[in-house]
């Protein structure tokens, strides 16, 4: 059974009960796969971004056999081959409908539906977990795009929430989606259709806000 944790960032590192969770969920570590967000350009940021949240795991205890970055360095079979056999599948951040658009290109988004183990998205990619994609201005997206998404999820999230500034459009958009804003160094996991929450989560819904309990 496949388990999905939703992340926003981790600005100085996994540390106190994060860690302590991600020691509990990462069970495999025989090998960990980094699917870019970008998979075509700019890989000298992409590999900054593999080593910085790979040297996070590694700082919280968690060492694997094997670390790669999944990107256009390698062709659709190669890419759909290494996330397929992946312990952890980690989707990074970036831009979130560049993203998607690449991973439907590589034959990603089935491979990634299919996985049986552990699926960790980070800002971008926790959005293009969810069945559908809500990309926001106030999440700093050039425009707001709504589209179906990969679906491991049957929930919207925000990352980089901020509960005392939360804008106009965020609270018009939960009157249609039921949208989880995400702050930095909070966690959802979503796992046999249950959903657990670490840190600061709020849930948007008909035009309210509430923090949800961890």
């Amino acid at each position: 059974m496949s388990t999905y944790v939703l992340t926003s960032m981790f600005p100085d590192g996994i540390h106190g009960k994060n860690r302590e969770l991600f020691q509990t969920l990462v069970t495999q570590r025989k090998s960990f796969a980094f699917v870019a967000s970008e998979f075509e350009k700019d890989h000298g940021t992409t590999d900054c971004y593999f080593h910085l949240f790979l040297n996070m795991l590694e700082e919280s205890g968690i060492h694997f056999e094997n670390s790669y970055v999944v990107d256009g360095r390698m062709d659709a079979a190669e890419a759909r081959k290494a996330v397929s056999k992946a312990d952890v599948v980690w989707l990074a951040g970036g831009d979130t409908p560049v993203q998607y658009a690449y991973l439907v290109k590589y034959g990603l988004d089935d491979a990634i539906r299919k996985h049986p183990g552990l699926i960790i998205g980070m800002s971008a990619g926790s959005i293009n977990l969810g069945k559908t994609a809500i990309c926001t201005l106030t999440c700093r997206h050039n425009e707001l795009e709504i589209y179906n998404a990969l679906g491991c999820v049957d929930i919207s999230v925000e990352p980089h929430f901020d509960h005392q500034n939360v804008t106009d459009e965020l609270m018009q958009l939960s009157k249609e989606y039921t949208i989880y804003g995400l702050c930095d160094d909070s966690v959802i996991v979503c796992s046999d259709e249950k959903k657990e929450f670490y840190g600061e989560v709020y849930k948007l819904s008909n035009g309210t806000m509430e923090q949800l309990e961890t």
